[in-house]
């Protein structure tokens, strides 16, 4: 087969948005708690099809006519709008995170008589050189272009390193430095690379809640120290637990509200979380609470990490 005919094999016709919508109606999915005209305007205002249909995969397609089982397009709806609200979540928690990340490691350099805040750079660009090379290619598309150059030619202090280098990287310099002076954090950076994966997919917009029904997109292998963890949230038993930590996304966003309560230490801060946190799982997840109670998946996924939320972070009393 020439690449031609293999190019008009592979590729399916382009529908307009009231084709697609005509596609989905084909399929199985209603429109009833959600006209067509309502679903129009949301694929023409809100997102676009393939964005929208990435959740469809928390349902059940009838293997003898490929029709789907218990699916509006309100489910659909809700899901998308939910799952923006979770990245928009992730987003802040984590600029929290790498604010805090780098007032830890400066407040242990500055406290530590055997570190110069130059050195620890040094080693860092030993084991990995392609960092400097990465902060030097990016100099002249930075924010930082000035820094980065001066830096360049005057050298690095971990206090202006911080300022230059990605989250990812922030880990890896944290990281080392406490392998450096005995690992006593050890266990929270490995947590800390599951949250960079979470992030990552946040920011660049990836659909999360599309991923809670195996086979999920990719294989992890949990976190004993974050398995630990959810051994002790009370009421689940163990196979829930074990079922829910193999779900990438469900682990790394305990991982998430594990390292959170670590590294953040500012009470005000860790309040706005909190409040943010039980706002979007105790209020704006249940509004429709009624699309999601036929499925089974999505009600025991918010089930376990609601119960990991009032663990880590209960709401305080206000009363007192």
């Amino acid at each position: 087969m020439d690449a031609q005919k293999e190019d008009a094999v592979l590729r399916r016709p382009k529908l307009t948005i009231e084709q697609q919508v005509e596609h989905l109606k084909k399929k199985g999915v209603k429109f009833e708690l959600c006209s067509e005209e309502q679903a129009v305007s949301f694929l023409k205002n809100s997102t676009f099809f393939f964005k929208v249909k990435a959740f469809d995969k928390n349902y059940t397609v009838n293997p003898q006519n490929g029709q789907y089982l218990n699916l509006d397009f309100a489910y659909l709806m809700e899901l998308s709008t939910l799952d923006m609200h979770v990245r928009r979540l992730i987003l802040h928690a984590t600029l929290d995170i790498e604010h805090y990340l780098k007032v830890w490691l400066i407040r242990e350099i500055s406290e530590d008589p055997s570190e110069d805040g130059y050195d620890i750079v040094k080693r860092f660009f030993m084991v990995y050189p392609d960092v400097q090379t990465s902060i030097l290619e990016k100099s002249e598309n930075s924010m930082c272009k000035d820094l980065i150059q001066k830096l360049h030619r005057e050298g690095y202090a971990v206090w202006n390193l911080i300022e230059v280098i990605s989250f990812g990287d922030l880990i890896k310099l944290c990281a080392l430095y406490d392998q450096n002076h005995g690992g006593k954090r050890d266990d929270l950076f490995n947590c800390l690379f599951a949250v960079r994966c979470l992030r990552n997919a946040a920011a660049h917009n990836n659909c999360l809640l599309n991923s809670l029904k195996s086979p999920y997109t990719r294989t992890i292998k949990p976190s004993k120290f974050l398995t630990h963890f959810a051994s002790t949230i009370p009421g689940i038993k163990a196979t829930s637990r074990e079922k829910k930590m193999s779900n990438p996304v469900i682990h790394d966003f305990l991982g998430l509200l594990f390292v959170y309560d670590k590294v953040v230490t500012s009470p005000k801060v860790r309040e706005h979380f909190s409040l943010e946190l039980h706002q979007l799982f105790d209020e704006r997840m249940l509004r429709h609470k009624e699309y999601f109670q036929r499925n089974e998946v999505l009600v025991s996924s918010y089930s376990f990490v609601k119960k990991a939320v009032s663990q880590l972070y209960p709401l305080p009393n206000r009363n007192q």
